[in-house]
């Protein structure tokens, strides 16, 4: 048994000596810092229509997401009061993340949160336009 630890020990030491010369070759590899974004362009007047355009749509999916949010609301309450029933008060912080779950976020839409991003793409093949296998 002895001897086991012992060359486990060696083995140990053999590693840290072998990394200690090799660390500031492992630190120099460091990715590049994050390109700073791109400032948002100005409002054109022909973007100003799209910008009326989806703002009416948020208008109408309002229609159907305050009443949505509500029902996900009342949920999340009846599911942490529930969670409290029967735990018998023990277990508050999973009560309160269902409630946060469904009564939290913003209770409406604006014409941005429709405004598909023009910089997220699925594939690679969206960026330029072509197919490459």
């Amino acid at each position: 048994m002895k001897t086991g630890m012992r060359m486990l020990a060696v083995a140990v030491s053999l590693l840290m000596l072998m990394t200690g010369p090799l660390a500031p070759i492992a630190f120099a590899q460091q990715p590049p810092p994050p390109q700073p974004l791109p400032r948002p362009e100005p409002i054109s007047s022909s973007r100003s229509s799209d910008a009326a355009a989806y703002n009416v749509g948020a208008g109408i999916a309002n229609v159907f997401y305050i009443p949505g949010k509500c029902v996900l609301c009342v949920a999340g309450v009846a599911s942490g009061v529930l969670i409290m029933l029967f735990t018998v008060g023990s277990a508050p912080r999973p009560a309160a993340y269902f409630a946060r779950e469904g009564c939290g976020g913003r209770w409406y839409l604006v014409g941005d949160d429709l405004r598909p991003e023009a910089d997220i793409r699925a594939f690679d093949w969206e960026r330029d336009g072509t197919i490459k296998f």
